[in-house]
């Protein structure tokens, strides 16, 4: 199937199809007369995705787009929900072993320094940062407590161990490595 045909069948506010590449086509319904398409592709893990093509379609055939309309779309927000949604169809194979949550637990509340931890650690970071959330280890002190210094070295310290793959500088993000799935008894979907 290819997008403009996902989008022309659409009848629910959004509807995803699977590619034979591995890509993901992605139609979201906006209003009652406009839907929007994307086309996109995995890199590095289940959980991120570039887009490759962004399709833009009327409902009503007697209508136009126009350049005004285009801007006044809220672009950023429709990518998000698109890789969103394109995530949760790609679903994880497997639920982790652990999380960070019951290490926590069964530490008494110590974090300790094993492969275990930081590879929770890297899985809970992750699935922060993909869900929007600007500043990591400040979330990570309100759920566990601590300071945002020591959730930031040991963020730091899985990315080191290679549980979190590379980001620049200063930067949030990176994608949890194929070492911390194995770990925590993650299969990758779709691979």
């Amino acid at each position: 199937m290819e997008l403009g045909e996902l989008l022309d069948d659409l009848t629910r506010p959004y509807a995803v199809e699977a590619t034979d590449d591995g890509d993901r086509l992605v139609a979201m319904r906006l209003a009652d007369n406009w839907g929007v398409g994307m086309r996109l592709h995995r890199r590095g893990t289940h959980r991120q995705w570039n887009i490759r093509e962004i399709t833009l379609r009327m409902t009503d055939t007697d209508a136009s787009i126009s350049g005004y309309d285009v801007r006044e779309l809220p672009l950023g927000a429709l990518i998000s929900e698109a890789r969103r949604i394109a995530t949760k169809n790609a679903g994880a194979a497997s639920e982790p072993r652990t999380n960070l949550a019951g290490i926590l637990k069964a530490n008494d509340g110590r974090f300790g320094s094993g492969d275990e931890a930081l590879a929770a650690l890297a899985l809970e970071y992750v699935s922060m940062v993909e869900a929007g959330v600007r500043t990591p280890s400040k979330s990570l002190v309100e759920r566990f407590g601590g300071s945002a210094g020591s959730w930031t070295n040991r963020v730091a310290l899985a990315r080191r161990s290679g549980f979190l793959t590379a980001v620049g500088r200063g930067e949030a993000g990176g994608a949890l490595t194929e070492k911390a799935r194995r770990v925590l008894g993650i299969s990758t979907p779709d691979a």
